[in-house]
């Protein structure tokens, strides 16, 4: 008699949270796939963050957790429901939230994967007990620790997301209708980080892109949302060579498609980070030495050469501060970042000029 568990049919996966979550929790899905290819897997995220699970060829089906929210409540019976129909074989809290928690457990999903140390851990049959705050693992390698439930052991951390040609022609329109040609240099800067870092100051990126575009005839391209319009502003108006920028007018696809061009994407810890490195593009970033952002667990995954910080041990005092542009990100050099953005133009176009 055959003692094998069952392979799991429909698998719900769950990250309700920021861009670089879900973008750090997309290997489970290809992880998933590989381990079970006939899986169907929906993915439930923000509406914000859809276009991410939407362009990963993993994911089957994608929903936001907006489509059972009234007045910034969540519907429980609503969402009961929607998870009953379905019939979910198998659920992963990648991000976990008492609420969903419930509705997985209402709607008496079989499995039910999550972590085993919060108050409602008890809502989960598979438990995982491991503290992420401690950072000794990256948050996608956290993520995929609890597949060991399904029998997946030490999977690679893979990445699966693709570009939409038409985002990637309004990019090409766009860079062309600017003046950027296919031969040029092309470094993009996203200076913000929406609050989930301390960022590098803005006199250190505007004298960065100035040294790129004056020294190296770099082209310079500064991105980020609607709220970070102002910072951008500040910083350019340090500057005597105006880059260029699409501050708030990009969608997300557009921006990968903008990413997936660039030679190399320089940024804070920040979504868009993680999306490059996804997408296969050189980064430098910028790392604040606290240990809830520390790069261990944060950071460029595979890239940890890429991270400038000012200091490798614990910073307590800018820890307990809530400056966003903290002492040890002011000590950062501009020159560590040019020599290391030099560095990789250089082996991409041998034949530039050395400045």
């Amino acid at each position: 008699m055959s003692t094998a568990k069952p392979q799991p049919g429909r698998i719900l996966l769950i990250r309700t949270d920021r861009i670089g979550d879900v973008i750090l929790s997309t290997p489970v899905a290809v992880a998933l796939k590989k381990a079970f290819p006939q899986c169907r897997i929906t993915f439930l995220v923000r509406r914000a963050t859809l276009p991410v699970v939407e362009n990963c060829p993993a994911v089957d089906d994608a929903v936001a957790i907006e489509t059972w929210m009234r007045n910034g409540r969540l519907r429980l019976r609503a969402l009961v429901d929607f998870l009953k129909r379905n019939e979910f074989d198998t659920a992963v809290h990648l991000f976990p939230r008492p609420t969903i928690a419930l509705a997985a457990f209402l709607a008496r999903i079989p499995r039910r994967i999550g972590t085993g140390y919060r108050y409602y851990s008890m809502l989960f049959n598979h438990r995982i007990y491991e503290h992420r705050k401690t950072a000794r693992r990256h948050e996608a390698e956290y993520n995929l620790q609890l597949l060991t439930p399904l029998g997946i052991e030490a999977p690679e951390v893979a990445f699966a997301l693709t570009v939409p040609e038409a985002a990637e022609q309004n990019i090409e329109q766009w860079l062309e209708k600017t003046g950027v040609h296919a031969d040029e240099p092309l470094v993009v800067m996203h200076p913000g980080s929406g609050g989930s870092a301390r960022d590098w100051p803005p006199e250190h990126f505007a004298e960065l892109a100035q040294r790129l575009a004056v020294e190296q005839k770099v082209r310079i391209v500064f991105t980020g949302g609607p709220h970070e319009q102002e910072l951008v502003d500040a910083i350019m108006k340090r500057m005597t060579v105006k880059p260029l920028h699409l501050v708030g007018r990009l969608t997300l696809q557009e921006l990968a498609a903008l990413l997936r061009r660039a030679d190399v994407f320089v940024a804070n810890s920040t979504g868009p980070l993680h999306l490059a490195v996804a997408l296969g593009t050189e980064v430098v970033a910028f790392y604040p030495p606290i240990l809830a952002c520390r790069p261990e667990r944060w950071g460029p995954y595979g890239r940890r050469d890429d991270v400038l910080m000012s200091q490798q041990e614990e910073c307590f005092r800018c820890r307990k501060s809530a400056r966003r542009w903290c002492e040890c990100m002011y000590r950062i050099p501009v020159q560590a970042a040019l020599d290391k953005i030099i560095e990789k133009l250089t082996k991409k176009y041998p034949e530039r000029p050395k400045k």
